[in-house]
């Protein structure tokens, strides 16, 4: 089996999409004409108006003719397009930064397809079709991307028609953070369970394979086990096994103010499909796919994580929180999933509030004492990690990952977080996460 081409944006960095003509001739398709059929049906038009000069009728005709001959050819093309049904289907629910989607592309009719990657990309594979074609996308840039519309090429016997012309609707690919093997950076969550387990359950086990024991004062009659009472001749009941899910917090510091700041920040746009690009930075998305290898690693583990955001703010939207046996990588994979379009959100002046942490949050970092909590913090002023000094005092279980734009500037506020106790990791938030591992 062949291998499918793959397609790489950071590898067409140097190509630039071209139109294939005036807006005003492709809104109407009149872009599809080639030098010939433009040359025919000038020539109709031309030898109509002579005629009508002269009153020759033959020549009349003639340019009748011609004219007719070109717009019957670009009638017929463009109703023949309609007929095509061309199936794009992706391997995956969603795609990964610097992973590769795999992608199947499908026409069912004897035409000739070109496929129209998101902007960046370059020029797509093409098709001759009935048959399929796989191939594959390496995206560098989270977001919501817009895959298509294909795009099938036409033209007629006579080379007056020849062009490309957009079939179907775009579709949009979310893209989720990126992923890194942060090996030397989850050392809290090598204590598995360290924290209360907040959720048990029966197990399922089979009637007849079920663990019993003897009957004590308060059991159930339901717990009664029928075969192994009359088996052992005195009430035996079912003894239930639990399985215990730990539970973890994540804090991702979403604040625009925190992480663009000045020209020290590299500004980005976070495409959205069809709406408006999201405004982000690079040391924000560094934070992001920080946050995401950190959740999928805790996940692993058999962690449950809360993802919130300073304000207390879940950053799953519509999430209901609920422990189950599967609930560590389901809650993983919905935030992963959330990544896609996760919004930087604008506080204004109350960005420097010492008060960094909201009410809500405190009030859920204090109901988690002894259970591993993340923080991923953007900026900080000296009072606000005097603050977090402060409530280390009570809540120890602390990884904090800093990643200002100039770690050598921070020095009062390194300080104050060495008092904290906790594992304090400062980062450049402007370095790939690979060197950010180096540093550590």
């Amino acid at each position: 089996m062949d291998k499918p081409q793959r397609f790489d944006s950071r590898d067409a960095l140097t190509w630039t999409r071209s139109t294939e003509g005036p807006e005003s001739l492709r809104r109407w398709h009149l872009d599809l004409f080639t030098r010939r059929g433009w040359s025919v049906l000038g020539s109709g038009a031309g030898l109509v108006f002579l005629a009508y000069l002269l009153g020759r009728h033959e020549l009349m005709a003639l340019g009748v003719g011609l004219v007719a001959l070109a717009l019957s050819s670009w009638l017929l093309v463009l109703r023949a397009r309609r007929s095509t049904g061309v199936r794009r289907r992706l391997h995956s629910p969603a795609a990964t930064v610097a992973e590769a989607v795999r992608i199947s592309l499908e026409c069912p009719d004897d035409v000739s397809i070109k496929e129209t990657l998101p902007e960046g990309f370059g020029p797509g594979p093409e098709l001759a079709g009935p048959g399929a074609v796989d191939y594959e996308l390496v995206f560098r840039s989270r977001g919501v991307h817009l895959l298509g519309p294909a795009r099938q090429v036409i033209s007629d016997p006579l080379g007056l028609i020849r062009g490309l012309v957009s079939i179907g609707e775009p579709q949009p690919v979310p893209v989720r953070a990126q992923l890194h093997p942060l090996a030397r950076f989850a050392s809290v969550g090598e204590r598995m369970l360290t924290g209360d387990a907040r959720f048990s359950r029966s197990t399922t086990a089979d009637y007849y394979d079920v663990a019993t024991r003897d009957y004590q004062q308060g059991d159930s009659i339901r717990q009664v086990h029928w075969k192994a009472t009359a088996r052992h001749g005195k009430l035996m009941v079912r003894q239930e096994n639990h399985v215990a899910t730990a539970q973890a917090l994540l804090v991702l510091d979403r604040t625009a103010e925190h992480w663009i700041i000045d020209a020290a920040d590299l500004r980005l746009d976070i495409p959205q499909g069809t709406g408006a690009a999201l405004s982000s930075s690079r040391r924000f998305e560094n934070a992001l796919s920080l946050a995401c290898s950190l959740g999928q690693r805790y996940a692993a583990s058999g962690y449950q994580l809360l993802f919130r955001d300073l304000q207390g703010t879940s950053l799953i939207p519509g999430q209901v929180h609920q422990l189950s046996e599967n609930g560590a990588l389901t809650s993983f994979e919905d935030f992963h999933l959330a990544s896609a379009d996760l919004a930087l959100a604008t506080r204004g002046t109350e960005a420097l509030d010492p008060e960094l942490l909201s009410p809500a949050l405190l009030k859920e970092l204090q109901g988690m004492r002894e259970e591993p909590i993340l923080m991923i913090l953007g900026r900080l002023s000296v009072a606000q990690a005097n603050v977090l000094a402060a409530l280390s005092r009570s809540i120890r279980q602390v990884q904090l990952f800093y990643l200002p734009a100039h770690p050598e500037r921070e020095t009062e506020v390194q300080q104050a977080l060495a008092r904290t106790g906790w594992s304090v990791n400062i980062l450049s938030g402007n370095a790939s996460m690979e060197s950010a591992q180096d540093m550590l």
